[in-house]
C-alpha cells in the first residue's frame, strides 16, 4: 500500500505528520516555514485562494494546548512546557509565578538541568556581587566604559578605581569593602528610582551592574547582563538567545515570573551595537528656519552603518539577527525571499542580477553628496532630482519619494535602518504596511542590461538608496513588475505612518482646500487627467503623477499676483510648455533670478493654478506632523459585531484616529470592505459626547480630533465583504502615543450620544399647532459618519402617544430595540425618545406621524 506524502503549503517540500503544524484552515507548514512566520510575527496562509491568517498568538496557543504537561517539539526545538494557562505566561500583566513542570527524558537539544536550590531566594538587599576576577578587560568591556564616559546620565563605581584608592589595604579588606560599596548602590538604586527619560539610559546601568554578577542561568557569564526586575534574575545574551524563544517568560529554575518585552528588545539591539562596535549614534541638529519649518543645517554627515533608534519594529530582531552573523562569519547576503531570479523581475522583463560591487565598479555609496548650490544640509544627500526613473511603470512611487525629499529629507532618511554601505550586501528600510511598522531587507543583486546599466530606478550619481528603496518596495508585492501602477496615497503613508487623503481639482471647494493644505505644510502628489478624459498636451504626460514641491506667490508686471505651483517629473525630464514653463514669455529676467528658474530639462517647472486644475485630477495628500508619535494595535472583528476601545489623553492637541484594512493589491486580497470609525468623549457624570465618526470604503478611515485631558471610546467596525472574521490595525498619529485597551461592549454610549446632538440640534419640529409647543422633535441622517437618528423632547405635563409610519427608509436600518418601519411612542413628561439609525448608503426617507396626548 502506497502512502499519499505530505508537503507543505509554504516551500512545496514533503514533511511529516509529528514534525509539521496544521492551520486552522486546514494546510500543513513544515517546522522550518513555520520557524519564519513566528520570526515575521504571523503571514496570511501561503494557499492562493485560502484568507485564513497565521497569527502568532494563535500558533503558540496551538502548540501549548496540543503539548502542555509533557516534553516536546515545539517549533523544532524541544522545550520544558510551563503548567498553567499559556496566555498567563505571555501576558505582560502576568503576576503569579508559573511553575515548570518536571522532566520525564533528558534530551541534548533541551536546557541543561539545574541542581535544585534548597535554600530561600534571598532578597536584593541580601545579595552579594560575585567579586571581579583582577584580569585584563575584554573588548566588550572597553566599549562599554568608553560609552558610559561619554553619557553623564549615569554614575557608575569604577571597581579598578576602588582597587586604587585601597592599594594600602589588604587583599580581604578590599573585597570586603567593595562588596559593601556595591550593596549601597543597589539599595540605592532600589529605593529612589531614577526618573526615566530614555530606555537605553536603564540598559546601560544594568550592563554596568553585569559586571559584577554573573548569569542566574548559567552561572559562568558575566558580560552583558540583562537584569529583569520582576524577579531580580539577571540573564546573559547567550541564554536569552538559545532559551528565550522557546518559554517568553523567565527560564532560570523555578521562576517563570514574565519578563519585560520592551525592555528585553532594546538590551538584545544594544548589545548588537557594541558586538558590532556601533557605540557612536549620530545625532541630526535641527534649526528653526525663517518661515517655520524644520530644516537641517549641517553641511557634512557622517551616515551610521545601522540606526537602532526604531527598536519595536516588526522584523527588527530578526535583521539585527541576521545582520551580525553575517558581520561575525564574514559572508554575503542573499535574500532567500526575494531572490535574484526572474520571478523577482516578473515574466515582462529579460534582465540578467548583479551585486552593487559589480554595477558600480566598487565606486557607489548608499547617501552621495551633490555639488549643488541650490540644495542644503541633508538636501545635498536626499532629494528628487536624485531620482531617474526607469522601465518600470512605478510613477507613483518615485513621485512621492520626491515630494516627501523635498520638502522633509529628514523623514525620508527616518525610513533608512541601513546608512551606508556594508561588505556584507544587506540593506534595510522600515515601512507602515496596512498601519504597523514593518523592518524590510534585501541583498545587493539587482536587475541590470548587459551593459551593467540598472534597468529601473536608479540616481544620478552612484548613490544606492533610491534602488534600495525601490527593491524593498516591490518585494512587498512579490516583484518589481506586481509593484507598478498604484496609489500615491499607499506609498506616503508607509513612508511617513500618516494619514493620507485626495482632494479632487474639479471640486467647487478645490482652491480653499489646496490653501488649507499649503497652510499646514502637508506633502502633496498630483495626478494628470487620462488620455480618454482630457487630451494631454504641452510636456504633460497622461495618467501620470508629479510631485508638488511648493507654492510661490509673485508679482508680475502685467498680471499682478500670480500664484505659481511648482511640480517634478520623476523621470527627470519632458517638462510643461504653457505658460509659466521653461520657455514661456511671460518670465521676466527678474522673476528668473528670483525663483531661480533652471535653464535645463530636468522634470522641474511651474505652473499657474488654472492650468493645474485643467491638466490635472487630483492632489494626494499625507499630513505628515513633526514629531507627531504613532501607535498600533492588531484587531481580529466579526463583520456583525463591532469592536470597542479605550484610551485616556494626558497631553492636549490633534490625534488621527485611523482603521487600517490589508492591502488589496497584496496577492489573493480582495476589495475594501466598508468601515465605520466612531469616537466620543467618557464625562465623568457617565455620560457621552459626540467627538468624530467617519463611514468609508478604503482602505485608511480616519477621523482627526482635537482632544482634550480624558478618557474616550472608539467603536470600530469592518463590515467584511469577503470574510466573517478578518483582521484589521487601529492606530493613532499624534502628538503623543496612546494605549488602546479592548473594552465590553457600552450599550448606553450610542444612546447617550445622540441625545445630547438632538439637544443641540436646530431647528426642530414643535407640536405647538396641536396645543404642545414644550414637545419638540427633529431627526439627523449623516452619510459621512453612518448614523443617523430620530429624537423626541418632552418638557411639556402631558403623556406623548405617537406612531410613526416609514413609507421609504432606503438605505437605512433601525438599531436594537427598534426595528423594522414603524415606531410606536409612548413617551411621559420629562423624558426623551431616541431612536438610532445606521445610514448604509445613499438613502431616501418618507414618514407621517399619528399624534395624542393623555394628562
Amino acid at each position: 500500500m502506497i502512502k499519499s506524502s505530505l508537503k507543505c503549503v509554504k516551500c512545496q517540500l514533503e514533511t511529516k505528520e509529528s514534525s509539521s503544524y496544521k492551520a486552522k484552515c486546514g494546510h500543513l507548514y513544515c517546522n522550518k516555514c513555520i520557524d519564519q512566520i513566528t520570526a515575521e510575527g504571523g503571514s496570511n496562509c501561503s494557499e492562493k485562494q485560502c484568507s485564513n491568517f497565521l497569527n502568532i498568538a494563535d500558533l503558540m496557543n496551538r502548540q501549548f494546548q496540543k503539548l502542555s504537561g509533557s516534553n516536546q517539539m515545539v517549533f523544532g526545538k524541544q522545550v520544558t512546557m510551563f503548567a498553567g494557562d499559556p496566555k498567563k505566561l505571555t501576558s505582560p500583566s502576568q503576576q503569579n509565578k508559573a511553575t515548570a513542570v518536571k522532566q520525564n527524558n533528558q534530551n541534548l537539544n533541551t536546557p541543561r538541568k539545574q541542581e535544585k536550590n534548597t535554600q530561600p531566594r534571598r532578597s536584593i538587599q541580601e545579595r552579594s556581587p560575585v567579586p571581579i576576577q583582577t584580569k585584563s578587560k575584554s573588548q566588550m568591556q572597553k566599549l562599554t566604559d568608553r560609552v558610559l564616559q561619554q553619557q553623564n546620565s549615569a554614575k557608575v563605581i569604577n571597581p579598578k578605581q576602588q582597587q586604587g584608592q585601597q592599594a594600602q589595604v589588604n587583599q580581604q579588606q578590599q573585597v570586603q569593602q567593595q562588596k559593601q560599596q556595591q550593596s549601597k548602590l543597589i539599595q540605592q538604586n532600589v529605593q529612589i528610582q531614577p526618573q526615566k527619560q530614555e530606555i537605553k539610559i536603564d540598559i546601560d546601568n544594568r550592563m554596568t551592574e553585569s559586571v559584577s554578577y554573573k548569569c542566574d542561568y548559567c552561572h559562568s557569564n558575566n558580560q552583558g547582563l540583562f537584569h529583569n526586575e520582576i524577579c531580580d534574575h539577571r540573564l546573559c545574551y547567550d541564554c536569552i538567545q538559545k532559551y528565550y524563544e522557546d518559554y517568553c517568560v523567565c527560564f532560570v529554575k523555578d521562576c517563570g515570573w514574565q519578563i519585560n518585552q520592551e525592555q528585553l528588545n532594546q538590551f538584545m539591539l544594544t548589545y548588537v551595537t557594541f558586538q558590532l562596535e556601533e557605540v557612536q549614534e549620530i545625532k541630526l541638529k535641527r534649526q528653526q528656519s525663517s518661515n517655520d519649518q524644520q530644516d537641517i543645517l549641517i553641511s557634512k554627515f557622517q551616515f551610521e552603518e545601522v540606526t537602532l533608534q526604531h527598536m519595536q519594529i516588526s522584523n527588527m530582531n530578526e535583521f539585527i539577527k541576521t545582520f551580525d552573523e553575517l558581520k561575525i562569519k564574514e559572508k554575503n547576503y542573499i535574500d532567500l525571499r526575494f531572490g535574484p531570479n526572474d520571478r523577482s523581475v516578473g515574466s515582462n522583463y529579460q534582465a540578467t542580477w548583479q551585486r552593487l560591487n559589480v554595477i558600480f565598479n566598487g565606486d557607489y555609496q548608499f547617501f552621495a553628496k551633490a555639488n549643488d548650490n541650490k540644495r542644503f544640509g541633508l538636501g545635498k544627500y536626499i532629494g528628487p532630482q536624485d531620482i531617474i526613473q526607469g522601465q518600470l511603470g512605478n510613477c507613483y512611487l518615485l513621485a512621492s519619494i520626491s515630494a516627501l525629499g523635498n520638502r522633509r529629507p529628514d523623514l525620508l532618511l527616518d525610513v533608512f535602518i541601513t546608512r551606508a554601505i556594508n561588505e556584507q550586501g544587506i540593506y534595510c528600510i522600515r515601512l507602515c504596511i496596512d498601519g504597523i511598522w514593518k523592518a524590510i531587507y534585501v541583498d545587493d543583486y539587482f536587475p541590470v542590461y548587459p551593459n551593467l546599466t540598472p534597468i529601473f530606478t536608479k540616481a544620478k550619481n552612484n548613490a544606492i538608496w533610491v534602488m534600495v528603496l525601490e527593491k524593498a518596495w516591490a518585494k512587498l508585492f512579490g516583484s518589481y513588475q506586481n509593484s507598478a501602477s498604484g496609489s500615491m496615497q499607499e506609498v506616503l503613508r508607509a513612508l511617513t505612518g500618516a494619514p493620507t487623503e485626495v482632494i479632487w481639482t474639479q471640486s467647487p471647494e478645490f482652491i480653499a482646500q489646496l490653501r488649507k493644505c499649503l497652510a499646514n505644510k502637508v506633502i502633496m502628489v498630483a495626478a494628470t487627467q487620462s488620455s480618454d478624459i482630457q487630451p494631454i498636451t504641452q510636456g504633460l504626460v497622461p495618467n501620470h503623477a508629479y510631485s508638488v514641491l511648493k507654492i510661490r506667490q509673485i508679482n508680475h508686471p502685467k498680471r499682478g499676483q500670480v500664484e505659481l505651483l511648482k511640480l517634478r517629473n520623476p523621470w527627470g525630464k519632458k517638462e510643461w510648455t504653457g505658460d509659466w514653463g521653461q520657455d514661456s514669455p511671460l518670465w521676466t529676467p527678474q522673476l528668473r533670478q528670483e525663483l531661480k528658474l533652471d535653464t535645463e530639462d530636468s522634470g522641474v517647472f511651474y505652473m499657474d493654478v488654472g492650468s493645474f486644475m485643467q491638466q490635472f485630477r487630483d492632489i494626494h495628500i499625507c499630513h505628515v506632523k513633526q514629531d507627531y508619535q504613532y501607535s498600533a494595535t492588531q484587531i481580529k472583528s466579526n463583520k456583525k459585531k463591532a469592536v470597542y476601545y479605550s484610551f485616556k489623553i494626558t497631553k492636549e492637541g490633534d490625534y488621527y484616529i485611523t482603521i487600517n484594512q490589508r492591502n488589496q493589491r497584496f496577492q489573493g486580497n480582495p476589495k475594501y470592505s466598508n468601515a465605520k470609525l466612531f469616537i466620543c468623549k467618557k464625562e465623568e457624570n457617565n455620560t457621552y459626547t459626540y467627538v468624530a465618526g467617519k463611514l468609508s470604503q478604503f482602505g485608511e478611515v480616519w477621523c482627526k480630533c482635537t482632544l482634550t485631558k480624558g478618557e474616550y471610546i472608539v467603536f470600530a467596525k469592518v463590515i467584511w465583504e469577503y470574510h466573517q472574521e478578518f483582521f484589521f490595525v487601529l492606530s493613532s498619529y499624534g502628538i503623543e502615543k496612546l494605549e488602546f485597551k479592548q473594552i465590553k461592549k457600552i450599550p448606553e454610549m450610542l444612546p447617550s450620544v445622540f441625545i445630547k446632538k438632538g439637544l443641540v440640534q436646530q431647528p426642530k419640529r414643535s407640536y405647538d399647532t396641536m396645543g404642545q409647543p414644550k414637545i419638540q422633535s427633529c431627526y439627523n441622517l449623516d452619510r459621512l459618519d453612518g448614523w443617523g437618528y430620530y429624537f423626541i423632547d418632552n418638557q411639556s405635563n402631558v403623556k406623548l402617544i405617537s406612531k410613526i409610519s416609514f413609507h421609504k427608509f432606503y438605505g437605512l436600518r433601525f438599531c436594537k430595540p427598534h426595528r423594522g418601519v414603524t415606531l410606536n411612542i409612548e413617551l411621559p413628561p420629562g423624558k426623551q425618545f431616541i431612536a438610532i439609525i445606521k445610514v448604509l448608503s445613499g438613502y431616501e426617507i418618507e414618514f407621517t406621524q399619528k399624534v395624542q396626548f393623555q394628562q
